[in-house]
């Protein structure tokens, strides 16, 4: 079955950083700040905002010809 080991565990396969690049961003920012946010990286900003932020920002398009998007921290 299985047993218990009481050596040291082995290091994991893929060591990636454990950290969030969309955290590190957000927690840097103050009060109104904002970013802008290319379209292709829209869906991720937004769960990366909801999931962070949790209802803190304000995620709209630009009204430009270009389609981005401009994410703004409220509180």
């Amino acid at each position: 079955m299985y047993a218990i080991n009481k050596t040291e565990a082995p290091t994991p396969q893929n060591l990636r950083g454990r950290g969030s690049h969309w955290r590190d961003l957000f927690e840097q920012m103050t009060r109104n700040d904002w970013v802008r946010i290319p379209k292709e990286h829209h869906a991720r900003a937004s769960a990366a905002a909801n999931k962070y932020l949790r209802g803190r920002y304000s995620l709209y398009r630009i009204g430009d010809a270009s389609g981005n998007y401009c994410l703004l921290k409220l509180r």
